[in-house]
């Protein structure tokens, strides 16, 4: 019997790039055609080039991503070149995740998984050279040469250094299979690309960011809740997908370390999911209205992209073959529900209370509930 996942209430709306299917009447859901358009064909080339799969069955799992679907989702304003770039990231860190961090030989080998994201992490800093043969640190490497040709320094200063900590997390994971909770909070918001997909938001879309306005700690904050708000909506769907098929020893899975580290069953788990979500939108949608009485145009362009991504990427983890079906390849779909609502008025999150884990405690330090000031201080 699929698992049966609680609706996900939001005050947003979702996008999608209008370059992707623009008469598309149902943009939202995963539909066999995508695998015709011109950013899947050149997102799948790349994997093929770089051979981002250990075999046939991987290489077909990709595919059923979709990834030109999601990176359309996630990215839905910039132009057509950056959002290729986006896409081919997508696909990347799918490949990378499956084979060297989960699924594959070098998941059940830290030390070759410390190597191998190591040399990524380098090869990501240093693109003029080639300095490693590992195929993800080529890969990563002319993603790095495409960003400089179309992003500013700036702009690509800010996605390495996010890169780099993706890569460290990873190490972390690999030497702490079973983290507690308050580890978990910080491995899962730096894993995974976390960081680093939100941070490519803005430089697909060209937002001008001040680096002074950028590094603004409320700012800071409202970055990291939402980067964080959407890791823990895929938590649900990805939870069947990961349990059968990852490696037996970790949990970097919300659900599954609520349920060892609370000795819960799997609903009483969801359960405090959801509460830890409400606590998390009601200081988002907080910060994001205070922030934005004062703050410069390049401050509020840039938090509506964090917000497209959060939803874009919720939207693709909620429909798609890679979580719905234990194969990756469609079938029975393994959880039933678990779907963002329709927009509901922001008054409706309206929860006060710190999610009381120090990892993420600091961010109700900078809740307007609090007085405190931004944008007339020293960030």
């Amino acid at each position: 019997m699929p698992l049966q996942l609680p609706p996900l209430p939001h005050p947003f709306l979702p996008a999608i790039h209008p370059s992707f299917y623009p008469n598309n009447p149902t943009p939202y859901i995963q539909l066999d055609e995508y695998d015709h358009h011109p950013f899947e064909k050149v997102t799948r080339d790349y994997a093929d080039h770089f051979e981002l799969y250990a075999d046939d069955t991987q290489r077909a799992r990709l595919a059923n991503c979709h990834c030109a679907w999601f990176g359309s989702l996630m990215f839905p304003v910039g132009s057509d070149e950056l959002l290729q770039i986006g896409i081919d990231f997508c696909m990347w860190s799918i490949a990378y995740d499956d084979e060297y961090c989960d699924e594959g030989e070098v998941a059940h080998q830290p030390e070759k998984l410390i190597q191998y994201s190591a040399e990524i992490w380098r090869q990501f800093e240093v693109p003029e050279y080639k300095l490693s043969n590992d195929r993800y640190a080529l890969a990563a490497r002319d993603l790095r040469i495409r960003l400089d040709k179309y992003a500013t320094a700036e702009q690509t200063a800010r996605f390495v250094e996010y890169m780099r900590v993706y890569m460290m997390a990873e190490m972390w994971k690999a030497v702490n299979p079973a983290p507690s909770l308050n580890d978990y909070m910080t491995i899962r918001l730096t894993g995974g690309g976390a960081l680093a997909f939100p941070t490519l938001g803005h430089i697909i879309a060209n937002v001008d960011i001040a680096q002074r306005d950028y590094e603004n700690r409320k700012v800071r904050v409202l970055f990291e809740a939402l980067a964080n708000l959407m890791v823990w909506e895929a938590e649900p769907h990805a939870y069947i997908k990961e349990s059968v098929r990852g490696a037996t020893d970790e949990e970097h899975n919300l659900i599954r370390v609520l349920m060892r580290e609370r000795q819960y069953g799997f609903d009483e788990a969801i359960q405090e999911y959801l509460e830890m979500r409400d606590r998390l939108l009601g200081l988002i949608l907080r910060l994001k209205k205070d922030i934005e009485k004062e703050a410069p145009a390049g401050v509020c362009e840039y938090i509506e992209t964090l917000i497209r991504y959060y939803m874009g990427a919720t939207v693709w983890s909620q429909n798609t073959r890679r979580y719905k079906s234990i194969s990756g390849q469609g079938g029975e779909s393994v959880f039933e529900g678990g779907r963002l609502t329709e927009q509901l008025p922001e008054s409706q999150f309206n929860a006060t209370q710190p999610i009381d884990f120090d990892a993420v405690r600091w961010w109700w330090h900078y809740d307007p509930l609090n007085s405190f000031d931004m944008f007339s201080r020293d960030a």
